[in-house]
């Protein structure tokens, strides 16, 4: 679908599901974002994230795109950094995050706080 050498997005499921994975900076969100604007539907999408190692604020703008409240975007394994600036952007209650968080590189998976 649409990719950088860096990161990109595949739309799958009729335009239901974004699956994005690697870099999603303005290159990434340059190539793909005619391509996703075009499965806005006003339905919620299912944003798989748990490959996205860097996003910057244009890629937070692929996720909110045309965003209302029912059609606020479930995004699966959020990425620490994700989380990040969707919080620092004030953008936390635009999104439904859905199952577990991807902990940060220096916790293995499955590590329990204590």
């Amino acid at each position: 679908m649409g990719s950088t050498g860096n990161g990109g997005v595949r739309i799958e499921d009729g335009g239901r599901r974004w699956v994005m994975w690697g870099q999603i900076d303005f290159a990434v969100t340059h190539a793909v974002k005619a391509r996703l604007a075009a499965t806005i539907d006003g339905r919620p999408k299912t944003v798989d994230l748990s490959a996205v190692t860097f996003m910057d604020s244009s890629g937070l703008h692929l996720l909110l795109m045309k965003v209302t409240e029912e059609s606020r975007p479930r995004l699966l394994g959020v990425p620490p950094q994700v989380l990040e600036i969707l919080e620092f952007s004030h953008a936390l209650d635009l999104v439904e995050i859905v199952g577990p968080e991807v902990p940060p590189p220096d916790e293995p998976a499955g590590a329990l706080a204590g």
